[in-house]
């Protein structure tokens, strides 16, 4: 493998803290209770984790939602939006993730609303006004965490007729309608990006580096600078002494660390 030695520093300790934590997740992505632990450790300092830490922060809350710990991943996901549009990479896209879980969750709330709606009246309604404009503590989110409207509209049945209002397409601007819903991302598998390894840095100043991923047909490479795309990973860190490189899933759902080949 092929690192620019003379680009490579120590290791830092918000580094350290970091890639300690991801390795107890990347252990065994099903002990919840352990990932959730390893990030509690870390999270109590921010200077524990330096701007490592929305990325900790979105780990812990994905497994507390996991874990069935609703109102503690709704906590941590909504700590870790923020609206600086200054924010270093790894922040803007922890929101950007933050946000994606959050509108799954809120999207869960406005279909129970759906469901108590047709309870009453045995059909759905022919837009989300009536359960909208509800009594606040009754009224599912007006918007998905990106500030859209939400996208609804009755259906009709292929071939039965003279049923109104019987079913229904609820989804987010953003994330559309077959990433919407929780069961769209089942909680029991953490990403689909894993295996992904360093095989090169390539240039300093930008930070460049040659990565390899798996793919449906085999093993691609790439060359990408820090917030490019490659091969469905975007690249947004690597850090002082070539052992990972952060990245995050294309859609920006998952976060995902690729390590050097030597070391697999």
């Amino acid at each position: 493998m092929m690192l620019l030695a003379a680009s490579v520093r120590a290791a830092t300790p918000q580094e350290d803290a970091f890639l300690r934590t991801w390795t107890v997740h990347a252990r065994n992505p099903h002990d919840h209770k352990a990932v959730i632990a390893a990030c509690q450790s870390v999270m109590d300092k921010a200077t524990t984790l330096g701007d490592f830490l929305p990325a900790v922060m979105t780990l812990a809350a994905w497994h507390l939602l996991a874990d069935g710990k609703q109102a503690d991943a709704i906590r941590i996901f909504e700590s870790a939006t923020t609206s600086d549009k200054g924010a270093k990479p790894i922040a803007r896209y922890a929101d950007t993730m933050a946000r994606r879980w959050l509108t799954r969750l809120d999207h869960a709330q406005v279909e129970r609303a759906l469901k108590s709606y047709y309870a009453e009246h045995v059909e759905y309604p022919s837009s989300l006004a009536p359960i909208l404009n509800l009594p606040k503590e009754s009224a599912p989110p007006k918007t998905d965490r990106f500030g859209d409207a939400w996208l609804y509209r009755p259906e009709v049945f292929g071939k039965l007729t003279g049923l109104q209002n019987q079913r229904y397409a609820l989804h987010s601007k953003t994330l559309g309608n077959r990433l919407t819903k929780l069961s769209a991302l089942p909680l029991s598998a953490y990403g689909t990006k894993g295996n992904v390894t360093i095989v090169a840095r390539k240039t300093a100043n930008p930070v460049s580096v040659e990565f390899e991923c798996a793919t449906d047909s085999g093993p691609q490479r790439g060359v990408v600078t820090e917030s490019g795309l490659v091969h469905g990973v975007r690249f947004l860190r690597l850090d002082s002494d070539n052992r990972f490189a952060l990245m995050i899933e294309s859609e920006g759902d998952f976060w995902v660390v690729a390590t050097p080949a030597r070391s697999r």
